[in-house]
């Protein structure tokens, strides 16, 4: 017998639809000043857009070796938008920024279903959208966005479901996990932290059991046979298995699991703090006024050894400064910057934010973990003291529960392992309304503390938005112009691709070689011969032939990109 769901949310309609009106307004905006078209691909989108190309022109699923994640629903996602007009990089940029839009619509109704104020729901939504990694990356068609935006509906049945007991929001929620797991694997641990949430909250008896380990049987059986059937039809990617290879070579070697997992953990912390600043300042204002002197006490201990860790960091030669972590957030602002002067040889060519920008950063991301700790410790600390005292929990907490162990489990693996920065993004929805179900209603504040928290939240977003416009316009600045040079050079002087260095999109898109061989000199990336190269500036053994400029808004100043050719 299935239950029919009730009460499946409390959100008046009128209201919600004005409040997301708003936020596309806001976002599309956002998106006019950026400028994400052009037929060219980002970071590691050039491989998924192979598979969507070969699947539009064959009819076949068939990932190219470059490629270590299910990718399936992003591919079958990202042909739709071909359909029109055929294959295209925008036709796949447009694809993502669809569902980034409905993963900031997602957050709105997660935090909405939990009873907050609309104020609320809509700065987290906002924490989201102009967070600088999720909106650059809405400009791609990188996997990690429409990851997030599944994964977050999906939460918002499951979490309706543990409510309400609904059969129907739990088989919406488990498809939506499914179609989440066939694009990034570590989605099982949504359905995961249901089932263990389900128990823990509603209770150990047969029907929770059997729907917590059916949900997660399906999501990890659709993950298996996928994998048969990419294995028995030959097409599994080269690095399909790497990273799940590099998990069980860190817990073949245990001192891996000291302290680097104590650095990366505090490192994922200062991230996450950054992040969620906008919605931990209200958290931690709330548990002030209920516990000031346990509060204040973790606030100073929390700071003090996370201050104590990056000290032994940078005694062991790291820099204590923001960024911390490889790939999206550099110096400069938004990379990576992949030509060769910059990624391989590491030269200067490209000017930094200043040091006292990325200090503040860094403060500021000191304080947030500091307050994510607090407010996370304080909470679940009182919610075991009730429980154990015979109180009950109630909906709120079970769904608040329930979201911050999927981000547990999301991030435990990581932090074992290896994690790149644009892997922790997808936990912000999952953390800051996990934090909203255990708080209880942060609408108790009294009215004039809940202005000056207002006002320093949409400072903060205010903030967040103009540096997640600015980078990530200057980071498609610079790529459409190397694009713009490498037509030049391949259309109008009559140059071969296999004679050009044009950075590591250009390369893997047309000189992709799962066999290939490193030569000394050369870059990694799939160069066969280096006469000519795309760089930011000349490098020694080459001249500049021509020179292409754009302006960029972070730092102010006049970016240029050179073509260069090798001296007879």
């Amino acid at each position: 017998m299935f239950t029919k769901s009730k009460a499946a949310s409390s959100i008046p309609w009128s209201i919600a639809v004005i409040d997301m009106v708003t936020l596309a307004s806001l976002w599309c905006f956002s998106l006019f000043i950026v400028n994400p078209f052009g037929n060219f691909p980002l970071n590691d989108d050039w491989s998924y857009g192979l598979a969507v190309k070969h699947l539009i022109e064959k009819g076949d699923f068939c990932p190219p070796g470059w490629v270590s994640t299910q990718l399936i629903t992003n591919v079958m996602w990202g042909s739709l938008f071909c359909i029109p007009s055929g294959f295209s990089f925008t036709a796949l940029r447009l694809s993502t920024l669809t569902l980034s839009l409905f993963g900031i619509f997602g957050v709105y109704l997660l935090i909405r279903d939990l009873h907050q104020p609309r104020w609320l729901a809509v700065i987290t939504a906002l924490t989201l959208a102009f967070n600088p990694i999720y909106y650059a990356l809405s400009n791609t068609f990188m996997t990690d966005v429409p990851y997030t935006a599944l994964t977050i509906f999906s939460a918002i049945f499951y979490a309706r479901s543990l409510r309400n007991g609904s059969d129907r929001d739990l088989i919406i929620g488990t498809i939506l996990a499914i179609a989440a797991t066939l694009s990034r694997q570590l989605a099982v641990s949504v359905p995961l932290a249901y089932a263990v949430s389900l128990i823990l909250t509603r209770g150990f008896t047969n029907r929770n059991i059997l729907r917590g380990a059916l949900t997660l049987a399906f999501c990890l059986g659709a993950l298996l046979v996928f994998q048969h059937w990419l294995t028995a039809s030959g097409r599994v990617p080269v690095l399909y298995y790497a990273k799940t290879k590099d998990l069980l070579h860190v817990f073949r070697k245990t001192r891996n699991l000291g302290w680097p997992l104590v650095k990366k953990t505090c490192i994922g912390l200062l991230y996450l703090g950054w992040f969620l600043l906008p919605i931990l300042i209200f958290s931690v204002a709330d548990i002030l006024r209920c516990h000031r002197k346990k509060t204040i006490a973790l606030l100073k201990s929390t700071i003090g050894i996370m201050i104590l860790v990056f000290g032994a960091c940078t005694l062991c030669g790291r820099c204590p400064f923001m960024p911390m972590s490889k790939n999206i957030l550099i110096k400069s602002g938004i990379g990576p910057l992949t030509l060769r002067d910059t990624y391989i040889l590491h030269l200067n060519h490209v000017p930094t934010l200043p040091m006292g920008f990325w200090l503040v950063i860094t403060a500021m991301s000191f304080l947030g973990a500091a307050f994510l700790i607090a407010t996370l410790g304080i909470h679940i600390t009182n919610l075991k003291l009730r429980m154990r005292l015979g109180g009950k929990m109630s909906d709120n907490e079970a769904v608040g529960i329930f979201l911050l162990l999927s981000a547990m489990m999301y991030l435990l693996p990581l932090f074992v392992s290896h994690f790149y920065d644009r892997y922790l993004f997808p936990t912000i929805p999952f953390i800051a309304a996990g934090i909203a179900g255990v708080s209880g209603c942060f609408s108790r504040f009294p009215r004039i503390d809940l202005r000056t928290l207002r006002l320093a939240a949409v400072t903060l977003l205010f903030a967040f938005s103009l540096f997640a416009i600015g980078i990530t316009k200057d980071y498609l600045a610079w790529n459409r112009v190397r694009w713009e040079a490498l037509h030049d050079l391949i259309v109008n002087n009559h140059v071969h691709m296999e004679d050009i260095d044009g950075g590591f999109e250009f390369n893997g898109l047309y000189l992709y070689n799962p066999h290939y061989q490193k030569v000394p000199g050369k870059s990694w990336w799939w160069v066969q011969r280096d006469t000519y190269q795309i760089d930011f500036n000349n490098i020694p053994g080459y001249r500049v032939i021509k020179e292409y400029s754009y302006p960029c808004w972070m730092p102010p100043h006049i970016g240029k990109v050179v073509v260069l050719q090798l001296k007879v």
